[in-house]
């Protein structure tokens, strides 16, 4: 097996892991069996399992942040890339909403390495929304107000997206729908 495929089997062993039972209730044992890896490949990889929680951040919120860049380059009106980057995050939530728990609830008491780079991931995700932002304004599309408020009241309605996936059961399309809506309502021209 080449040393790619290794770590991302490690990786994804880890995140059903982290999802279903929490980060501390996972111990490396359990991650070694899941991945069915050795414990010496394990440690190749990863220093502990903090280092691997938090490559393993990286990794999801890496993609979910590729999708909004993708979106970000696209040549349509920015309506549509506010509407396509909540059903990015509606879908994720749909999907993940257990792993979406572990890493922002957990990763957040779990060290302060860890709580810096999620703030690191919050940042870009605040930036590169409000340059979308900024284009709508441009377009007469949204009201000149603060971006940075703007970007994070809009990326603020994702933070409901889990609980309203599993408890009301939404449609991707319809929670990410009412929520751009809702945010242009506000900011909307």
């Amino acid at each position: 097996m080449a040393k790619v495929e290794t770590k991302t089997e490690i990786i994804e062993a880890a995140m059903e892991l982290f999802a279903s039972n929490g980060y501390y209730e996972t111990t490396m044992s359990d991650i070694v069996e899941a991945s069915n890896t050795s414990k010496g490949t394990l440690y190749y990889y990863f220093e502990n399992k903090l280092e691997l929680f938090e490559t393993m951040i990286n990794n999801v919120i890496g993609r979910i942040y590729d999708q909004y860049e993708e979106i970000a380059e696209l040549d349509v009106d920015v309506t549509e890339k506010l509407g396509r980057m909540l059903r990015v995050h509606a879908e994720f939530y749909k999907d993940n909403y257990e792993l979406a728990y572990t890493i922002f609830m957990e990763g957040q008491k779990i060290d302060l390495n860890c709580k810096q780079e999620l703030w690191k991931w919050k940042e870009k995700f605040n930036k590169i929304v409000g340059d979308v932002m900024t284009e709508g304004i441009r377009q007469g599309i949204l009201k000149d107000r603060d971006i940075r408020l703007m970007s994070h009241s809009f990326l603020g309605l994702t933070n409901s997206f889990g609980p309203a996936m599993i408890e009301d059961s939404f449609e991707v399309k319809e929670l990410a729908d009412y929520s751009l809506e809702l945010f242009l309502e506000g900011v909307g021209v």
